[in-house]
């Protein structure tokens, strides 16, 4: 009889290790809400330090990773990417870089977009089609946009996101 209360408690523990792995592993992603304040947390950032700030969008594991979305930095003058938690990016020519729209006739060269939109005063959002991660799926995603003041710096992050309405969160903004 000890044996197999021994058996059930080790079976309970393993239950729910394999639970809690699959809760960590199932977390939800982040919000539109949720990715505008990761990015006017960002803000300061840049425009206190400058470039020695860009190392903090480095870190995979940073303040500027949440949910699977993260913060990254475009220098919109030469068309690179000054941080990103993928660190093999860094100092990436975005200039030649293309969605992944199924239709091809509205294949598009979205950084430019994300820098025109920077310009804005309170930023802008913008959708593309991108590859999702470990998968060959191409899905559509939605992004926020908005400069660093007195810098060619533009912060951005997106999320997967098939439904939410461009328009409208544009006219948030205004």
């Amino acid at each position: 009889m000890k044996v197999t209360s021994m058996f059930s408690i080790a079976v309970a523990v393993w239950a729910m290790t394999i639970i809690s792995c699959v809760t960590v592993l199932a977390q939800e992603d982040a919000t539109t809400d949720e990715i505008y304040e990761l990015i006017l947390k960002a803000l300061p950032v840049i425009e206190e330090l400058g470039d020695e700030g860009l190392p903090a969008f480095n870190d995979p594991k940073g303040e500027f990773v949440y949910k699977g979305a993260y913060v990254y930095v475009i220098d919109c003058a030469t068309m690179t990417m000054a941080a990103h938690p993928a660190k093999q990016l860094v100092g990436a020519n975005l200039s030649n870089m293309k969605d992944k729209n199924p239709d091809p006739a509205k294949i598009k060269k979205h950084t430019y977009e994300l820098c025109e939109l920077s310009k804005r005063p309170n930023g802008g959002w913008v959708e593309y089609y991108w590859t999702k991660p470990d998968s060959d799926e191409v899905a559509r995603k939605i992004g926020f946009v908005i400069g660093v003041p007195g810098t060619s710096y533009a912060l951005t992050s997106s999320i997967y996101d098939e439904t939410t309405d461009i328009k409208k969160l544009n006219a948030t903004l205004e």
